[in-house]
């Protein structure tokens, strides 16, 4: 008798979990990004997990994009964890 695997529980398992590393005012480094749900000059917003992380300030770009993982550089002003 085969077992029945749920997908959507298997993956949410072995999500990584969010890792940020923050150089200065000018580069964030996002591990276990889900997807970027804003992204403008001077705000850019992603889904990591079950948190929503805001970026903003000025001249913000998206420099690197992966399935799970982004670099955003530019003069950072502030950094909001949104539940």
């Amino acid at each position: 008798m085969e077992k029945k695997i749920n997908i959507r529980k298997l993956t949410s398992t072995l999500q990584m979990p969010t890792h940020m590393e923050i150089n200065g005012n000018q580069e964030v480094i996002v591990d276990g990004c889900s997807g970027v749900l804003e992204y403008d000059t001077e705000a850019v917003r992603i889904k990591t997990g079950k948190l929503i992380v805001r970026f903003t300030g000025r001249g913000l770009v998206i420099k690197c994009l992966t399935a799970d993982s982004l670099v955003v550089t530019g003069f950072l002003t502030g950094i909001e964890f949104l539940v």
